[in-house]
């Protein structure tokens, strides 16, 4: 039996149907057959908690309509209503942001979602949005905050643990803001945390097709690139892998592994675009162990089987290249980070109370 065989089985009937449908809408093949012991309120549950019920309002009435009763209709019809409302409101303020950057001449390249969004779903509310990501330019930070402020926004400075991790660039997204229940998080590299990867905005600017927009190539490296970080730590939402696979449709694999390769991403994009194609059928190519694992608890709702965890320690780590004379201040910041990030969680309370609750968070985690 095939791994991705043996995938399938084991996950729920609904589970199942699901990546079913999205799987032959991607690949345009006829629509599967409706399993038998189906639950639809656990399907209805199940495209909500994964963000597909979008689209899966629509994909569902392919189907005739005596097969599927009128409840699950009128559930993932209301939900589409909600994902229009939120749409409209993110687009609206992503104009504003936009507009912004036009008159301020500031640097914006939108990301993910956003710009996702129009380029590759047939319907609006087809591909949820949760937030608005948009790319900027370090040097241009404190221009991004007083430009913000002046314009109506609140914002929240994220800071690094300490000045060894700003140097090491370990904080990527340093500022979000928020608007009319808007939130915005300004990214200042397209490395999505991962150390040893270089991605120039200069780079970035040479190869993107219009103002303020990154081409496709660049945009399907960021989203991997942000799927593979989650992915690596146990999390992963299943609309970046539909992403994923809708972007790379246009773009050949050999122009594609030579940008990441000068990127030095190929290995990070290369898994992101496995485990899509693994979970959408597109191919049988095998993929770790722990990774079906973290597909089989986002798609059944189960945390991961003890017999998987031991997997983890064996993962490729995020590298963060140290050499052995910074090691000391490296291990000693991470537990003793600055009391500027501490103060970001409670910044009514002292250094020490902060510290020691994170110890604690540290110590109890999972």
């Amino acid at each position: 039996m095939k791994d991705r065989d043996q995938f399938v089985n084991s996950l729920s009937v609904e589970a199942r149907f699901l990546v079913d449908m999205l799987g032959a809408h991607l690949q345009q093949k006829e629509i599967p057959k409706i399993p038998k012991g189906i639950i639809w309120r656990k399907f209805i549950q199940l495209c909500y908690d994964t963000h597909f019920a979008g689209i899966c309002s629509d994909l569902i009435k392919l189907f005739a309509s005596d097969e599927i009763p009128e409840v699950v209709f009128q559930h993932l019809k209301s939900y589409q209503l909600r994902i229009i409302t939120s749409n409209e409101r993110l687009i609206y303020q992503y104009n504003e942001l936009e507009k912004i950057a036009k008159e301020e001449e500031l640097t914006f390249y939108p990301l993910k979602g956003i710009t996702l969004m129009p380029l590759l779903y047939q319907q609006t509310f087809h591909r949820h949005l949760s937030d608005i990501d948009v790319l900027i330019d370090r040097n241009q930070l404190f221009r991004w905050e007083n430009t913000l402020v002046n314009n109506g926004f609140r914002i929240k400075r994220r800071f690094a643990k300490s000045t060894f991790h700003e140097k090491h660039n370990l904080k990527y997204d340093p500022l979000q803001a928020f608007k009319r229940d808007a939130v915005v998080d300004f990214h200042v590299s397209l490395n999505a945390g991962f150390n040893h990867i270089c991605i120039p905005l200069e780079s970035l600017q040479r190869n993107h097709e219009h103002s303020h927009e990154l081409n496709q190539m660049d945009q399907l490296i960021f989203v991997c690139l942000h799927a593979y970080k989650h992915l690596y730590y146990g999390q992963l939402n299943l609309l970046h892998l539909l992403d994923i696979l809708l972007l790379k449709k246009e773009i050949p694999s050999t122009v594609l592994l030579e940008r990441c390769e000068s990127f030095k991403c190929t290995n990070e994009v290369q898994q992101a675009i496995n485990i899509a194609q693994f979970l959408f059928g597109e191919n049988d190519r095998q993929i770790p162990l722990w990774q079906s694992a973290i597909l089989s608890k986002e798609l059944n709702s189960n945390i991961i089987p003890r017999r998987f965890k031991w997997l983890f320690m064996y993962r490729k780590h995020l590298n963060v290249p140290v050499s052995w004379n910074l090691l000391p201040s490296y291990l000693w910041l991470q537990v003793f980070p600055s009391a500027a990030y501490l103060r970001q969680s409670d910044g009514n309370s002292k250094y020490l109370t902060n510290w020691m609750r994170r110890i604690l968070r540290l110590l109890t985690k999972r």
